[in-house]
């Protein structure tokens, strides 16, 4: 297992390096220049020269690219073109909101979407079923965007009361914090949740239907047991396949919950970026997020054994 690990951690850092080239030579292709949107249309052509000889913009772009990249594996991520500050301070004051709105998003997709599908499985045709799996058809069809916006607009409509904008610091004041992250993220969690229990419920009616649980059953044991260590233990591989991939979607949701509540996350930031074309900042952003996202593949890849003693990585 521990060779398997380094193989995958040693592809991440493969596949991240090939990322960073792509994205650094498909940025300049882009239309627009990062001098002429970052200074504006009444910048004059002296102060434009100047602007891409200070960023580095009129060398090569496999110089840029040899500059960077150097600079990374010193640990310097370079600086923003529009605020000439370093990215990585920037980066690090933003990734705690980011990661807030993504591990509780993620923790309500997870508890609602494998708890109704279970429900929905054990309790199928019944009161409950039909319900939860009308709940879920909802949950599908109704975008992110619109359950956020409808969460601002109603109370401010019904009881004129918006919530604050802007974030609020976990450690100082933890529960005013709660109180601002946790309806968003509840309402970004639906569309996924749904998702997941459709998942879940799918994989443990088949599961239910496997002679082996009607042997655990004729064996004596509890519902309970049965169901828990048995149903939903087999069921968990293709429960968790959907976990990771659901990384990837509420990392897009943030973008919308930070430009909704206008918190100053990375969604925002790197969003900001590809606007005006400040590189240094975006592939930062990018490079983030691909990493999250194969570090996730390799961690549910792991718990795949965990959960599932037949497999093996050899």
């Amino acid at each position: 297992m521990t060779a398997y690990i380094l193989r995958r951690l040693i592809a991440v850092v493969i596949n991240l390096f090939i990322i960073s080239l792509f994205l650094f030579f498909t940025l300049r292709f882009l239309p627009g220049d990062a001098a002429q949107n970052i200074l504006g249309i009444t910048a004059t052509k002296e102060q434009l020269v100047q602007f891409r000889h200070d960023r580095g913009l009129d060398k090569s772009p496999f110089v840029q690219y040899a500059d960077w990249a150097g600079g990374v594996v010193r640990g310097d991520f370079g600086n923003s073109f529009l605020s000439n500050q370093p990215v990585a301070n920037e980066f690090f004051r933003r990734l705690p909101i980011t990661l807030e709105i993504v591990v509780l998003s993620f923790t309500f997709t997870s508890i609602f979407g494998v708890a109704f599908g279970v429900l929905s499985a054990i309790r199928q045709d019944s009161f409950w079923d039909y319900g939860v799996r009308s709940i879920a058809i909802f949950g599908v069809s109704i975008p992110s965007f619109l359950l956020l916006t409808i969460l601002l607009l109603v109370p401010a409509h019904l009881w004129h009361y918006s919530p604050p904008f802007g974030a609020i610091d976990i450690v100082k004041r933890p529960v005013d914090n709660l109180k601002l992250m946790i309806p968003p993220t509840l309402i970004l969690a639906v569309s996924g949740s749904a998702v997941l229990m459709r998942f879940t419920r799918t994989s443990m009616l088949d599961i239910l239907r496997q002679d082996f649980m009607r042997t655990a059953r004729s064996k004596g044991l509890g519902e309970r047991t049965v169901i828990i260590k048995h149903a939903l233990r087999n069921a968990l591989p293709v429960v968790l396949t959907f976990m990771g991939l659901q990384i990837g979607n509420l990392l897009g949701g943030s973008v919308i919950l930070e430009t909704i509540l206008a918190l100053p996350g990375l969604g925002t930031w790197g969003l900001l970026s590809l606007y005006v074309k400040d590189y240094p900042i975006f592939l930062v952003f990018a490079l983030w997020a691909a990493g999250i996202l194969m570090l996730i593949n390799l961690a549910v890849d792991v718990l795949y054994a965990m959960v599932d003693p037949r497999i093996k990585y050899s």
